[in-house]
């Protein structure tokens, strides 16, 4: 019986811990491309900020639905699963955003909305995070 029960748990950390990969990847995919906007922005490189648009698109696709943002969320922070969609849903609107300003080279609105996909970021982590 011992046996089972240290299995289960074993079992059930790893879930945990994969869970935990799935969502670092995610963050990590998402830093890479605000890290690609920016440097696109600083060396007037538009590809670069089209393509870091895609992998922050490619990130914050794990943050569309509102379950399985749920399912990532550490317990006591199950509860705030609005503020994380909310800012995922902000994310998505400013990369649209941004790549219709590019298409119309119109490059400070495009990093404005570069700004406001990072104060989104940055507003769920703040809150979500408790930094």
């Amino acid at each position: 019986m011992k046996l089972i029960k240290i299995l289960a748990a074993l079992a059930l950390t790893a879930c945990i811990s994969s869970a935990q990969d799935v969502m670092q990847k995610s963050m990590n995919i998402m830093e890479q491309g605000m890290t690609e906007i920016q440097k696109g922005f600083l060396n007037n490189n538009i590809e670069l900020i089209k393509s870091g648009t895609q992998k922050v698109r490619e990130g914050n696709t794990l943050f569309s639905d509102e379950k399985v943002i749920a399912q990532y969320l550490p317990e006591n922070k199950k509860h705030m699963v609005n503020i994380a969609s909310n800012a995922a849903k902000r994310i998505s609107l400013d990369a649209n955003v941004l790549e219709l300003n590019l298409e119309n080279k119109a490059y400070i609105d495009a990093a404005n909305a570069y700004s406001d996909m990072m104060n989104a970021c940055a507003r769920c982590h703040s809150i979500v995070r408790a930094w």
